[in-house]
C-alpha cells in the first residue's frame, strides 16, 4: 500500500480490479497508445469536438430538443466516415444498461461521449497479441482510469457527438477516487498546494458561474498574456533581464545596519 494514500473500501476496490486487469491483459501500464490523425489535427478530444468538418454535421438544438429521425440519419451517414483513436480520462463512473454503455472521456479540456457495445468488445486482441474478453475488461474500469478507444463518429438520439467503440486500450488506473465532479474543491488551499487535484477537479466540474474559467484555461490565458507582453517589449527593444534588486530572493541579512 502506497503511503499517501488512504486505505478505505474505494482504494481497496481500484486496487482489486487493477490487479485483475494485470491478470487479464498482462501489462496495465502500456508504454504508449497511438493516436490517429484523420481529422488533419492530432486527434485529442478537443481537436475532434472543435473540428469544423465534423461540427457541421452535428445537429444545433434548443436545450431538450432532440433531433429528428431524418437529421440523424444525415448527420450519421457523414459521421460515420471519420474513423478516430483518442484517448482520455474516464471523467463519468460507467454507465452500463445491459449490454451497453455510455461513459465520457476528458483531455482535460473537452469531454466526448463514447459507446461501449458487449458485442463489438468481446473478442479483443491486446497490444501483445493475445485476445481477451473486452466487455470484462470494460468492467473493471472506474472513474477516472485512462484509456484509449478506436471506432467512429455518430450522434445519439439526443443529440451528443460520441464514438462507436470498436476496441480500446487499458493506459492507467486511477488509484485514488476523483473529487465531486458538479461543484469541483471547495477549498481554496488545497487548490493552491495540490495543483493536480486543482487541474482535474477543475476539469470535471459540471456546475459552473457563466463565464466561469477552468484552472487550465486560467494558466493558458496568463501563458499567452506573458508571451505576448514580452514579444512587444522585445520587438520595441527593451531587454528582459534580473538583478539582484529585482529578484524574489530576500538576502536582507547579508546588509550592514544603517548607523547614526
Amino acid at each position: 500500500m502506497l503511503p499517501f494514500i488512504e486505505d478505505n473500501d474505494q482504494t481497496r476496490a481500484r486496487r482489486e480490479h487493477l490487479e485483475k486487469i494485470k491478470e487479464l491483459i498482462g501489462n496495465a501500464y502500456p508504454n504508449k497508445f497511438q493516436r490517429s490523425r484523420t481529422t488533419g489535427d492530432e486527434d485529442t478530444i478537443t481537436a475532434i469536438v472543435n473540428h469544423a468538418e465534423i461540427t457541421k454535421h452535428v445537429p444545433h438544438l434548443e436545450e431538450g430538443a432532440r433531433p429528428t429521425p431524418e437529421q440523424l440519419e444525415g448527420a450519421n451517414e457523414a459521421l460515420n466516415k471519420f474513423n478516430v483513436r483518442v484517448s482520455g480520462r474516464l471523467s463519468v463512473p460507467p454507465r452500463v444498461m445491459g449490454k451497453a454503455a455510455f461513459v465520457h472521456l476528458s483531455d482535460g479540456v473537452s469531454r466526448l461521449q463514447i459507446y461501449v457495445r458487449r458485442d463489438d468488445v468481446q473478442q479483443m486482441i491486446t497490444a501483445d497479441g493475445r485476445t481477451i474478453d473486452g466487455w470484462q475488461l470494460f468492467g473493471l474500469l472506474d472513474h477516472g482510469d485512462f484509456i484509449g478507444v478506436d471506432g467512429y463518429l455518430f450522434v445519439t438520439k439526443t443529440g451528443e457527438l460520441s464514438v462507436h467503440v470498436r476496441a480500446f486500450e487499458f493506459l492507467a488506473k486511477a488509484l485514488v477516487p476523483m473529487p465531486d465532479k458538479m461543484h469541483g474543491i471547495s477549498d481554496p488551499e488545497l487548490g493552491r498546494r495540490q495543483r493536480y487535484v486543482d487541474l482535474i477537479a477543475s476539469s470535471l466540474k459540471i456546475e459552473r458561474e457563466p463565464d466561469e474559467l477552468t484552472t487550465r484555461e486560467v494558466f493558458v490565458r496568463r501563458s499567452k498574456l506573458i508571451t505576448e507582453m514580452r514579444h512587444f517589449l522585445d520587438a520595441h527593444g527593451y531587454v528582459e533581464v534580473e538583478t539582484p534588486m529585482l529578484t524574489p530572493i530576500a538576502s536582507g541579512a547579508v546588509a550592514r545596519p544603517f548607523k547614526t
